[in-house]
């Protein structure tokens, strides 16, 4: 991103990061052209090269832009429940109400995972691990000094099963595999659950994993 970019209104700087983050979920990085972005975002191929050195800083922009909507989703909803399993719920419907908002910025992080990216996960994906890991450390954490599950659970093995199932429920909310796929676990003969019921789902599953409501700790 260069100087003149961060120049523009904020508004300005939304929308061509929207209309850039249209163009990778739908094309992926690879298909997408900065044509393609310039028509999006109503600009000129000149203009373009001015706000971004090429493609890559483009797209590097873009998925920055949705971790910081993501990043700040989280620390609001964190603070915003009583109960580990309360906190749980929060922290998922607030990710499936954010993918309904900025569902392109959710399908680029997605993937993200495809071995077609791995130039580019590592780095890219670290700060959402490392917000991942701070922000259900602190959950287990917090709820251990409440008496509210076992002292002794081994805390970096919960976050990452935890950090794993939002992992999962994302991937779920936007591609038509992983939705199936979560489906053909709870499933009746009709349908698979809501996106609601997800949340009520993977709840369940967090409780079971820390022992909340097993017994005295």
């Amino acid at each position: 991103m260069q100087e003149t970019f961060k120049k523009l209104p904020p508004k300005r700087q939304k929308e061509i990061l929207d209309a850039a983050a249209g163009v990778f979920a739908e094309k992926g990085y690879h298909r997408a052209s900065t044509p393609d972005i310039c028509n999006r975002a109503r600009i000129s191929n000149g203009a373009l090269y001015k706000y971004f050195r090429n493609k890559e800083a483009i797209y590097t922009s873009v998925l920055n832009h949705g971790l910081n909507l993501m990043t700040e989703m989280f620390r609001k909803k964190a603070g915003e429940s009583e109960s580990f399993p309360e906190a749980i719920e929060t922290l998922f419907e607030g990710l499936r109400r954010f993918t309904r908002r900025h569902r392109p910025y959710v399908e680029i992080w997605v993937d993200l995972s495809s071995c077609s990216m791995n130039r580019y996960a590592a780095d890219l994906s670290a700060r959402v691990e490392a917000e991942g890991r701070r922000l259900f450390r602190g959950l287990i954490e917090e709820a251990k000094k409440k008496g509210e599950i076992d002292a002794s659970l081994n805390t970096d093995l919960a976050t990452y099963a935890l950090d794993c199932h939002m992992t999962l429920f994302t991937y779920s909310l936007v591609s038509q595999y992983h939705r199936k796929r979560f489906s053909a676990f709870f499933q009746d003969s009709r349908r698979g659950p809501s996106q609601k019921e997800k949340v009520a789902l993977v709840v369940e599953s967090a409780k079971l994993l820390v022992g909340w409501g097993t017994g005295p700790v």
